[in-house]
């Protein structure tokens, strides 16, 4: 007996340090816990902090932070029966007050994910791509937001009810199969070229514009010039023409100005007092020439013999 005390108080020992180590539990930020009791499920979680609790009890924590799962490379048909591929992502949390019927009915999280999000994300990715009339209509900014949104009505609706509340749903890395981008690419060169083209086409325009400008420029200088050239003939010409005139009209006053009294008086005035020495006769006889001695001489020089 004294042997066996010993051992029997060193047991009780253990399993009073075992009772009272399980008699409490500590649940950190963000999450929460459901207890099961010998497989029941208590209906109400145990939230953030410390709590004192029977020790027979089993714990399953579950975070409810906003939870983000991608998955990769989905297949998704269009309408011209040809497979385009896509990540998606869903932002989700779990509703911390259906925890113990989350794990009643699905599990942790993640047969959450494994039983619910997954095949409901692929699911209606598929019937949402049927909407979609060609596969390279994935790239246009108005069918992904389509998605978006058909995506995310989709889930809510599904697990809402299954307290899974959904945040978001993204895509990206949208691949088309490789005919369409092999299509794509050829035509996008085919529109880089044609751009090219324009822009040539373009240069070659504003050049011939220019060169019709100058041309424009040029007829309108050889214009102007012969303009202001025709301007100095017409002002050369009316000079002419009123110095004519003025000099008519002079001739004309001096032609009435002129009588025989005037005329006899200027060759008086303009007499030297010498005969002419030759005169010219003729008419009907033959022109006759004859020389006239000079009178004036000889009168001359008798006027200085006198002397």
């Amino acid at each position: 007996m004294n042997k066996t005390t010993p051992i029997a108080s060193i047991a009780i020992t253990v399993v009073i340090l075992l009772i009272v180590m399980n008699s409490y539990t500590t649940i950190k930020a963000g999450h929460n816990k459901v207890a099961t009791l010998f497989g029941d499920v208590q209906p109400e979680p145990y939230k953030e902090g410390f709590h004192i609790v029977n020790p027979l009890l089993e714990f399953s924590s579950f975070d409810l932070r906003q939870l983000t799962y991608t998955w990769d490379k989905i297949q998704v048909p269009s309408q011209d029966k040809l497979k385009s591929t896509m990540d998606i992502s869903v932002t989700f949390r779990l509703d911390g007050t259906q925890t113990p019927r989350i794990l009643q009915e699905t599990g942790r999280l993640e047969d959450v994910v494994n039983k619910h999000v997954t095949p409901k994300v692929r699911s209606l990715l598929r019937e949402a791509g049927k909407t979609v009339g060609k596969s390279q209509d994935f790239y246009l900014d108005t069918v992904q937001q389509e998605l978006q949104i058909y995506m995310e009505d989709g889930l809510r609706s599904y697990l809402g009810p299954k307290g899974i509340i959904v945040e978001a749903v993204l895509f990206r890395d949208i691949t088309l199969p490789q005919v369409v981008t092999s299509a794509v690419i050829q035509t996008k060169e085919r529109q880089e070229q044609l751009e090219r083209e324009k822009a040539q086409l373009n240069i070659v325009e504003q050049q011939a514009q220019q060169q019709v400008k100058q041309a424009e420029a040029r007829e309108k200088a050889a214009i102007a010039d012969a303009n202001a050239k025709r301007t100095r003939a017409d002002a050369e010409a009316y000079r002419i023409l009123k110095e004519a005139e003025a000099q008519a009209g002079a001739n004309k006053v001096l032609a009435r100005s002129i009588t025989s009294e005037l005329i006899q008086y200027n060759s008086i005035q303009r007499w030297t007092g010498q005969y002419p020495q030759t005169l010219m006769m003729g008419a009907e006889m033959e022109e006759v020439i004859i020389s006239l001695p000079d009178v004036s001489g000889q009168a001359k020089a008798k006027s200085n013999s006198e002397e």
